[in-house]
């Protein structure tokens, strides 16, 4: 891990773009050699989160689900302090780590 902490790496795109099958794939490519944890922002449920989960990327303990309660870029553009707790909350459980996977949620308006 480096001075500044985990690295963070966002992962976005519009629904169905397969924003959760590449960080599931990230995760299993890099978890051998690297302390990975992962963010996934979805409106009302954690059901991204869940699929990693069931998806086996990593332990459940190394995956948060937040629930932005609204558009969901707004917790990475406008104001990500969701997040950042988020962030503070992972790294204490796990100070090792070396990598933060940040899923943004899907939002086909953002892409049009």
């Amino acid at each position: 891990m480096s001075s500044n902490g985990p690295l963070r790496i966002g992962i976005g795109g519009p629904v169905g773009s397969g924003k959760t099958t590449l960080t599931a794939s990230l995760c299993k490519a890099m978890r051998d050699e690297f302390s990975i944890g992962v963010i996934t922002n979805d409106i009302y449920t954690r059901e991204d989160a869940d699929a990693l989960v069931h998806m086996q990327a990593l332990p459940s303990d190394r995956i948060m689900g937040v629930e932005t309660g609204g558009c969901p870029h707004t917790a990475i553009r406008e104001d990500a302090s969701i997040n950042l707790r988020a962030i503070d909350e992972l790294n204490g459980k796990h100070p090792d780590l070396d990598v933060i996977f940040i899923e943004s949620g899907g939002d086909n308006l953002a892409a049009t």
